[in-house]
């Protein structure tokens, strides 16, 4: 099997830190399964950028734990919200966060009217820019909403807008805006087909990747980015 150089995530967040941002603004790609730890590792990310206005848009109906704690810091994450207004963090409602800054616009039973919402939502980031926008479950928001080109136009801005995009998938195929994602994030998967799509986003194919694909654990990631300095895939504990 193909070995990894390893480093703990908290190296890994430095070199992130030091070239995600609006001058170069290179959109993140966390693809894994169900439980592989997608949602752990975006709040890694955004803890990056306290200050920042942020976005994300859970399409899922129901409350989220994950994202609602943790009890003592109410809305830490993003507070829920049913819609998001021209500038949002800096104007009306208060959002959450150390700053106010950070929204979590949330999906409802009626995916037409999430859709529009969703829509309305990602034309004001496309106007304003100056934003970190997390796609928690893209490939729902491109497919089953059908929002795939309002993902793409926002995507397209990235730097001349100030605009840095965390798309978070368990599922490839339909995922808008993957080939411009600058780092690139491989959690637990299940099945071949999976691991050969973990594979294909490296830009590697074969058997060997396949396996080491496969053989990532949850809340481990494989990590690669595409700047100046990379070093290659990492295996990240």
């Amino acid at each position: 099997m193909t070995r990894l150089p390893e480093a703990p995530l908290e190296r890994v967040l430095r070199r992130v830190d030091a070239i995600w941002g609006p001058d170069a603004a290179p959109h993140h790609l966390v693809y894994g399964q169900t439980g592989s730890g997608k949602t752990t590792l975006i709040k890694a990310l955004l803890g990056l950028c306290p200050c920042s206005r942020t976005l994300i848009l859970d399409p899922k109906p129901h409350a989220d734990p994950v994202w609602d704690g943790p009890d003592d810091e109410p809305d830490r994450w993003g507070k829920p919200v049913a819609r998001v207004l021209p500038r949002f963090g800096f104007e009306g409602e208060r959002g959450g966060g150390r700053y106010g800054m950070r929204y979590r616009l949330v999906g409802s039973p009626d995916r037409a009217e999430t859709a529009r919402r969703f829509a309305d939502a990602l034309g004001v980031v496309a106007a304003e820019g100056h934003a970190v926008l997390v796609l928690d479950d893209v490939r729902e928001t491109c497919r089953q909403l059908r929002l795939a080109e309002h993902v793409d136009s926002v995507m397209n801005l990235g730097r001349s807008a100030s605009v840095c995009v965390i798309l978070a998938t368990t599922e490839t195929g339909y995922v808008s805006g993957r080939a411009q994602a600058g780092m690139t994030w491989i959690g637990s998967t299940s099945g071949l087909d999976a691991a050969k799509a973990a594979a294909a986003l490296l830009g590697k194919s074969g058997r060997p990747w396949y396996e080491l694909a496969a053989a990532v654990k949850p809340h481990q990631w494989i990590y690669a980015d595409s700047q100046h300095g990379s070093a290659g895939p990492v295996l990240v504990r």
